[in-house]
């Protein structure tokens, strides 16, 4: 009687360059969706508990404040890409301000006859979005801010480059040393420090799109394009020695 062989599951295919490149941007874009949720929470957070005076006025503060951060890079003439990142970036915002589509479902909606179903439903969302309108408005100019945030970041794209080509250069060469002076191997940190890259960028793009106030986006940026060359680094120390 012939043995059963035992069944062994097909190998998962691993994705290729754009199934991995694809899966990074849909993962990058739920983050900045998450960031700018996160944002207009800690504004709402701060109207009631940090700054109830302010009101909306606070986060409009800080869209004039990065507003201005924005249009310095006008002073830039070295990529003719620029002028065309911030006009679009100013539609968008432009476009944003736009939409009070609640504002005019509310105060262009149909008489309705007193005492009706309608008519107290009419007043509670009048009375609802009264109520609320700082908030609304709020969210509005976060919304606007994340905009310009992510035209910043989009400029600040340089210095993960340059980051990551030190980082990587350097790892080259320490790697060199350590195949030629016998240093033993470490898949583990090397796949570690891998996997450590994209998050550098993702975190540096979280944080400073959720800050509920303005500030210089090399603050915030250089320290994690600092983590990020960190990783590359060790990632091309720790490569195999021998392929």
């Amino acid at each position: 009687m012939a043995k059963s062989q035992q069944y062994q599951p097909p190998r998962r295919k691993e994705p290729g360059l754009i199934g991995q490149l694809f899966s990074a941007l849909v993962q990058l874009v739920v983050w900045l969706v998450i960031s700018l949720m996160l944002s207009i929470i800690i504004e709402w957070l701060g109207m009631i508990w940090f700054w109830p005076e302010q009101g909306a006025d606070h986060a409009k503060a800080v869209l004039a404040a990065d507003k201005a951060y924005l249009n310095r890079q006008f002073y830039d003439q070295s990529l003719a890409i620029r002028n065309d990142v911030i006009s679009i970036t100013h539609e968008a915002t432009g476009w944003i301000a736009r939409q009070s589509w609640l504002n005019t479902l509310l105060y262009n909606a149909p008489d309705v006859p007193d005492g009706s179903f309608f008519s107290s439903l009419q007043a509670w969302g009048y009375g609802l979005y009264q109520r609320f309108d700082d908030y609304l408005q709020a969210s509005t100019y976060v919304t606007q801010t994340f905009v310009i945030r992510l035209a910043l970041i989009l400029f600040s794209l340089p210095i993960f480059l340059v980051a990551a080509l030190v980082g990587g250069v350097d790892g080259l060469v320490e790697r060199d040393l350590r195949r030629w002076g016998g240093g033993r191997e470490s898949s583990n940190v090397f796949n570690l420090a891998r996997r450590s890259v994209v998050p550098s960028f993702v975190a540096a793009c979280v944080v400073y799109i959720s800050l509920p106030f303005s500030i210089n986006p090399v603050i915030v940026i250089l320290p994690f394009a600092f983590l990020l060359g960190v990783a590359v680094r060790i990632g091309f120390e720790r490569l195999k020695k021998y392929f």
